[in-house]
């Protein structure tokens, strides 16, 4: 699934755009303030982010600007109330890539997305990287040197949690949170099973890079 960020404080608006992204074939993480929106984006690379004007805690423009400012290149589709066009012309020279008036038709917020995505696919993607290990966003390719194998969903979700928090103790709670679309789906036996099958696929390229399991803790990703 393409990851989506999406920042809006609505309750019910919230809950219908997940549910739809979810229908089209998206995986979103939901921020209801820019405070949360911040630490989303922190940890991971999303294709799109869908960002309310108005929030909570901060203007969605004053956000924006900050995530430009730290040379944050993802697009981003700015949703409002306000359709003045200086209200537009505010949201675009803030960094906006593209500007969708409340209400709005579904069909054509998924459309603007599709654009975005199209636009963003232009940039080179970063390779992730622990050690010797690099996995591709795009392809899901978990290389070390010349030997690669390509993860499921799920097995790209773990390694990008792990890698993103190489040497770290990942709690099952931590990865139910950051892996699934619902953590209410990740019970222990689920998650043991797509460690263990990530492990198979690390065996395959690269016998110096481990999850190690910390008993009562959670996982750990060490790599010689």
């Amino acid at each position: 699934m393409m990851r989506i960020l999406l920042v809006e404080d609505d309750i019910h608006l919230g809950e219908i755009l997940v549910r739809g992204l979810f229908e089209e074939g998206y995986h979103v993480d939901r921020a209801v303030d820019g405070s949360e929106a911040e630490l989303f984006n922190l940890q991971r690379d999303y294709r799109v982010i869908i960002l309310d004007r108005m929030l909570p805690d901060m203007r969605g423009e004053d956000l924006l600007q900050k995530w430009r400012q730290n040379n944050c290149t993802t697009p981003i589709l700015m949703l409002t109330a306000m359709d003045a066009v200086s209200d537009r012309v505010t949201g675009l020279k803030a960094g906006a890539d593209d500007y969708l008036c409340k209400p709005f038709a579904f069909a054509e917020l998924l459309a603007r997305i599709e654009v975005l995505q199209r636009r963003g696919s232009l940039n080179t993607t970063p390779l992730l990287k622990a050690g010797t290990l690099e996995l591709n966003p795009q392809t899901r390719l978990l290389t070390y040197r010349e030997r690669s194998v390509i993860l499921n969903r799920l097995e790209y979700e773990l390694m990008d949690a792990f890698i993103r928090h190489s040497g770290q103790i990942l709690s099952k709670e931590t990865l139910a949170e950051q892996c699934w679309q619902d953590p209410w789906d990740a019970s222990d036996n689920t998650i043991e099973a797509q460690i263990k099958n990530l492990r198979k696929k690390l065996r395959l390229i690269d016998n110096r890079a481990w999850i190690k399991t910390m008993r009562g803790v959670g996982y750990r990703l060490e790599v010689e």
